[in-house]
C-alpha cells in the first residue's frame, strides 16, 4: 500500500511538473506591423539623441514567463522617478491602465503640428507621475518612470494603435538609425527585427533581452504554405549569429508565391510567439485551429 501512494503521489507529481506550463490559447488580436511612417525616435529615457540607450530588460513579442506573454511592448531598465522624455513631437495625455500615471502620446510625424499622422501612438506604462498634457517637443520631460509592473521598477513603452483596440507595433523600425553600439541599431527592441527576402531568402535577426544580457531562442522554425491551406513546416531555420536565413529555392516551384512565417519558442516557457506577431497567445501549432496566422508574402523566382 505504501508503495502505491508514493506511486500515485509520484504520478501527480509528474503530471504536475509537465502540465504547470500550459496555457489556454487566445486569438485576439494584439500585435500588428508597423506604424504608418517610419521617423527617428529618440530614447524616452534622453532628451537628447545620442544617450539614454539602457539595458532592455525584454523585448516585444518576446516569450516569457511572467506577465503579459508574448510581452506586448518594451522593458527598459529604468530606476523609479527616471525623467521620462517624448521620443518624437506629439501630444501627451494622461491614461490609466497600469497605474495611475500611464501615458498615452500622439506622435507628430509629419511634423506639421497637427494631429492627421493617422494612427501613431507611444504608451507609456507603470508611470510615478506625468507632465501636463498638451502638445511636447522631442526631448520634452513628460514624467517620471515608476514601479507598479510585476517585476523591478522599470519603463514598459512602446508603439501601437489604438482605433480598433489596442494593437502593439514593432519599434525596431523607429530606432535603425541608431548606431550599432545603441541597442544594435533597434534590434535589441523587437523579438524579430530586420525582416527581408533576396535571392529566395527570408532573412531576419531574432535574440532574447534577459535583464541586458543578449540570449538566443530555443528554436526558431519556419512555417509556410501557397494557398490558403494547412502549412507546412519548414524544419528549423540555421543561425549565422543573429540572422537567420531560409533559402526557398526547391521548396515551391519557381513563379509560385508564398506566403511564410516564424515560430519562436524559448527555453522554459510553453508558448511561442509568432512573426508576424498577431495574436495574443495562439496555438503554438498554427494548423490547430482556423483562425488566420499573421505571415509575409513573396514570389520565389
Amino acid at each position: 500500500m505504501k508503495f502505491k501512494l508514493a506511486a500515485f503521489t509520484l504520478s501527480i507529481a509528474i503530471s504536475l511538473l509537465f502540465t504547470s506550463n500550459v496555457f489556454a490559447a487566445d486569438y485576439s488580436i494584439v500585435f500588428g506591423n508597423t506604424a504608418p511612417s517610419t521617423v527617428n525616435f529618440n530614447s524616452p529615457l534622453s532628451s537628447s539623441s545620442t544617450s539614454g540607450f539602457v539595458a532592455v530588460n525584454s523585448k516585444w513579442n518576446q516569450p516569457r514567463s511572467s506577465g503579459t506573454n508574448p510581452h506586448n511592448g518594451v522593458d527598459l531598465n529604468a530606476p523609479l522617478n527616471t525623467n521620462v522624455y517624448a521620443p518624437y513631437d506629439g501630444w501627451s495625455t494622461g491614461i490609466s491602465v497600469t497605474g495611475s500615471y500611464d501615458i498615452d502620446f500622439l506622435v507628430d510625424a509629419n511634423n506639421n503640428n497637427l494631429q492627421d499622422d493617422g494612427d501613431y501612438h507611444i504608451r507609456f506604462y507603470h508611470m510615478n507621475s506625468r507632465e501636463a498634457a498638451g502638445k511636447k517637443s522631442k526631448g520634452a520631460l513628460i514624467g517620471k518612470s515608476g514601479n507598479q509592473g510585476t517585476t523591478a521598477a522599470h519603463l514598459h513603452f512602446g508603439i501601437c494603435s489604438t482605433s480598433s483596440g489596442l494593437v502593439w507595433l514593432r519599434n525596431e523600425v523607429n530606432y535603425r538609425h541608431l548606431s550599432s553600439t545603441n541597442w544594435n541599431s533597434g534590434k535589441h527592441l523587437d523579438a524579430y527585427a530586420q525582416v527581408t527576402w533576396s535571392s529566395n531568402t527570408a532573412s531576419f535577426t531574432s535574440y532574447i533581452m534577459n535583464d541586458g544580457a543578449k540570449e538566443y531562442f530555443s528554436e526558431v522554425r519556419m512555417y509556410y504554405r501557397t494557398t490558403s491551406g494547412s502549412w507546412t513546416d519548414g524544419g528549423v531555420i540555421p543561425r549565422s549569429g543573429d540572422t537567420y536565413n531560409y533559402n526557398f529555392t526547391g521548396k515551391v516551384s519557381s513563379g509560385t508565391s508564398v506566403q511564410w512565417m516564424i515560430r519562436i519558442m524559448r527555453s522554459g516557457v510553453s508558448q511561442a510567439a509568432f512573426g508576424p506577431a498577431k495574436f495574443y497567445q495562439p496555438d503554438n501549432n498554427p494548423n490547430a485551429s482556423s483562425y488566420t496566422y499573421g505571415y509575409w508574402t513573396n514570389t520565389v523566382s
